[in-house]
């Protein structure tokens, strides 16, 4: 009797077992490859950065000349000129702007010496040079006086007129602001003692 082999094919439990094994083997391949990818991408540092910062600096000056303080005005017409100097040094480019507070009060006349919608009381005109401002808007809408402000006040108030469209530096030349007073010649009697701060 000759001797033979018999080959046997492997049961489905043996098939089970391989294919488990090698899901298996190729699920920790994976996760190995995951793995390696997460921990490259953590561990990359970069290079020291130093940030520094420094804050600029606005500083304007002014300077008063003329006549500033005007009393016993006539209605003659003749006006009076204040000017006031600015100038600015800061190292920071800013944009200038002139803020208006006009404070009126009535004397024995019984009227506020400046009325913006009347024309006999008091003619006020402000401009200014280099850059020519033809003239900025006088405030007509009465607003809520300072605490300085004298009893009895009333005040208007236009802000934030810009003087030039272009930013202020250190190189830019001084702004000369002029402003101009009088009383028309027919003023009436009813502005008589009032007085006026601008």
């Amino acid at each position: 009797m000759s001797g033979t082999r018999s080959h046997t094919k492997p049961g489905r439990g043996v098939r089970r077992a391989l294919l488990a094994g090698g899901y298996l083997v190729s699920v920790a391949a994976v996760a190995t490859l995951a793995t390696g990818v997460t921990y490259g991408l953590f561990s990359v540092t970069a290079p020291s950065q130093r940030g520094t910062f420094t804050a600029g600096t606005v500083k304007a000056g002014s300077t008063l000349t003329g006549t500033c303080a005007v009393s016993n005005m006539l209605p003659t017409g003749t006006p009076s000129t204040c000017a006031l100097r600015a100038t600015y040094s800061g190292s920071a480019s800013a944009y200038l702007a002139l803020d208006v507070l006009i404070v009126t009060r009535a004397g024995v006349g019984g009227s506020p010496l400046y009325n913006p919608s009347g024309t006999g009381g008091l003619q006020i005109t402000i401009s200014s040079t280099n850059p020519n401002i033809a003239a900025y808007s006088l405030p007509v809408t009465s607003t809520s006086c300072p605490a300085s402000a004298a009893s009895g006040s009333t005040c208007y108030e236009a802000d934030s007129e810009l003087v030039s469209i272009t930013e202020f530096t250190e190189a830019s030349p001084a702004v000369t602001f002029s402003t101009t007073v009088s009383l028309p010649t027919t003023s009436p009697s009813g502005y008589q003692g009032g007085s006026a701060q601008i």
